[in-house]
């Protein structure tokens, strides 16, 4: 092998692994963003659910309070 052959070689290994890197460094931001949007929808969700259980709360009372009602009215009559 020459000097000219060697260099070549290794100038496309070099470019090779420059692509590989540029590939590994796009889809490591790629997986980032995708990253913060997963938390960023995981806290919504996370808030939409207490925001439900506050909900089911009060209405169980509400239906709880209903039937407490019907209850006295039965035992009135």
């Amino acid at each position: 092998m020459n000097n000219d052959h060697i260099i070549s070689s290794l100038n496309k290994e070099l470019d090779d692994l420059e692509s590989k890197i540029e590939e590994l460094s796009n889809k490591y931001l790629d997986l980032k963003k995708e990253n913060l949007l997963l938390k960023e929808r995981q806290e919504l969700e996370v808030s939409e659910k207490f925001k439900i259980r506050e909900k089911n709360q009060k209405v169980q009372t509400k239906v709880e309070g209903i039937i407490n009602r019907l209850r006295t009215l039965e035992y009135t009559q």
